[in-house]
């Protein structure tokens, strides 16, 4: 009768959405550790780049998991899902000595955050197979686990384990059962902030994007009046250029006087001058009457060129001795 009614009353309990954030630093065992918590190979697994989003039924709970990417270019992208997470599993690779001082330094940002401020840590120590893991109490004394634990006001369990092992899977699941206990036993008042949080988050990415999408609009108006006054100044130019063009060329039809006024006036000029000048005195008149009377064109006969060739050097010879160039 008792197992009956521990039945009826987890069927009578209703379901509850949780949504979980597993982070760490890169090579961890985080993707390892979800893989054997879905019955998975566990060891064939590459790094995480951005995120994978993981679902699973764990008694009463809808759980998701957002399994994030622990390089040190990804962490920066980690804020961006608090305001969805209920609580929070950070795993630690227990055999790596050197960088639990950056997993101390990293879990404080995190554990400090106003989104995770406040909500439960599974704190999961890893690689615990290995001669070289530091044991539980190392642990929590290599990160301060206990001062920013009171600092942050959160409920922690560390839970060391070896995720390639069977072993390991059981703690895991014990593990994942604390944490959800945890997030069940507040589950009102963070379920409350989670969906505050997650309305607030929601309204600023909206704000972004809408402040985003008027810079682009700026910068595409921006450029295209740019482009614009470009064009325009290209067409004006383009239009000098053939203005300057019609006033020199003019029309090609035109006399070639008209389309250069000032050659009819320097001719008329020039003939003005020309006419000014001209000797008409009456022994230039004789000269010219000579000059005509023996330079006739004489009839075309064998002997005429001859003729003609002897009158025409006769006629230079007289003129150069007597006519005499007017000044």
């Amino acid at each position: 009768m008792e197992n009956c009614w521990k039945f009826l009353r987890k069927r009578r309990r209703p379901e509850r959405k949780v949504t979980l954030a597993i982070l760490g630093l890169d090579n961890a065992g985080k993707t390892s550790t979800i893989r054997s918590i879905q019955g998975e190979n566990p060891e064939d697994v590459w790094p995480t780049v951005g995120f994978c989003p993981v679902s699973l039924k764990q008694g009463q709970y809808d759980v998701s998991i957002f399994d994030l990417g622990g390089g040190e270019h990804m962490r920066d992208m980690w804020k961006h899902y608090f305001a969805e997470c209920h609580g929070l599993m950070f795993v630690v690779d227990s055999s790596d000595g050197q960088r639990m001082k950056e997993t101390e330094d990293t879990l404080a940002k995190v554990l400090s955050h106003p989104l995770i401020k406040g909500k439960p840590l599974l704190l999961l120590a890893n690689k615990q197979d290995r001669e070289e893991a530091l044991r539980e109490a190392d642990i929590v004394d290599h990160l301060s686990l206990e001062t920013l634990v009171k600092q942050n006001k959160c409920r922690c369990k560390v839970v060391p384990y070896s995720a390639v092992m069977t072993v390991g899977k059981k703690a895991i699941e014990h593990g994942l059962e604390w944490l959800l206990e945890s997030v069940g036993t507040a589950y009102d008042n963070i379920n409350g902030r989670v969906q505050k949080d997650t309305a607030k988050q929601r309204v600023q990415e909206e704000k972004f994007r809408r402040e985003r999408a008027e810079r682009v609009r700026k910068v595409r108006e921006e450029r295209e009046r740019r482009q614009q006054e470009e064009a325009e100044r290209e067409e004006a130019k383009t239009a000098e250029l053939d203005q300057g063009e019609k006033g020199t060329m003019g029309n090609p039809v035109q006399p070639f006087g008209d389309f250069i006024p000032e050659m009819k006036t320097m001719k008329k000029t020039e003939s003005k001058k020309d006419s000014d000048q001209a000797d008409h005195s009456p022994k230039r008149k004789r000269k010219l009457s000579f000059w005509r009377k023996n330079n006739r064109v004489a009839p075309l006969t064998p002997d005429g060129p001859a003729k003609t060739r002897g009158c025409l050097k006769s006629w230079f010879g007289w003129l150069k001795h007597n006519v005499v160039t007017p000044q």
